[in-house]
């Protein structure tokens, strides 16, 4: 009778370990996604609109989804200036126009992820999200041999579920400190210059567009700001140059 209760408990002991060694193989194949944690901060996970720092460092930032007629001049003049600037764009667009990404980030720009259809991403579903994410990083891979680092939403737009996917596919969502609001037909080239030379400081992110009155007004802007000490870098680089943090 002894030796029949310890072989029940034998038994019992043995099946319970392998299902720990099922459970634990299993949990391994679950995709584990690390949050977002760009480079230079700890801990900051939320939308990034600017960078504490103490550095004169300024990051430029150019949504493109249209206006790719107006794309070589604002090249033209940010390379002529060595200046490094954060191009985010569009999977769609940058699929339809490899040979314009290809020659981006050969000029030494940085080519971040702006969703892939342009798409109202606050009214669409954690998986919706990740896929347009995915897909914008599948598209300009395949052209530039480099996954995006940096995710800019559609229109601003963003909640908590636009962050849990940003967060899934490990990078930080990037805001702006400055609108130049350039994308309005009423924006002429002086107002754009202005918007961006009043607000400007250390640890800021301009945002722009492709517009022809983005091009005339960039000569200024970045001939200004250069006189004025600061330093023209990527996105990438500004979030390793201190703490970013959000509005307000």
């Amino acid at each position: 009778m002894w030796i029949r209760v310890v072989s029940l408990r034998s038994d019992a002991a043995r099946r319970f370990y392998f299902f720990a060694l099922a459970l634990a193989a299993l949990l391994l194949l679950v995709p584990q996604h690390t949050p977002v944690r760009a480079e230079g901060h700890s801990g900051y996970t939320g939308p990034v609109y600017r960078v504490i720092t103490k550095k004169p460092a300024i990051a430029l930032t150019i949504n493109v989804v249209w206006g790719t007629e107006f794309l070589p001049a604002i090249l033209h003049t940010l390379s002529q200036d060595h200046v490094k600037a954060t191009f985010m764009v569009g999977g769609a667009w940058a699929a339809e126009h490899p040979a314009l990404v290809r020659e981006l980030e050969k000029s030494g720009m940085e080519i971040g992820n702006h969703g892939y259809a342009h798409r109202h991403v606050s009214l669409l579903s954690y998986q919706a999200n990740l896929d347009e994410i995915e897909r914008t990083n599948t598209v300009v891979a395949g052209i530039t041999g480099h996954l995006p680092k940096v995710f800019a939403p559609p229109y601003g737009e963003f909640n908590q579920t636009v962050l849990k996917a940003a967060a899934a596919a490990n990078m930080p969502l990037i805001m702006w400190t400055i609108d130049t609001i350039d994308w309005r037909a009423t924006s002429t080239p002086a107002m754009i210059a202005s918007r961006v030379l009043r607000r400007a400081g250390a640890g800021a992110i301009v945002l722009m567009h492709p517009t022809d009155r983005t091009a005339q007004a960039l000569p200024e802007i970045l001939a200004t700001l250069s006189h004025r000490g600061y330093q023209w870098v990527t996105v990438s680089q500004l979030l390793t140059m201190g703490r970013p943090v959000g509005d307000g």
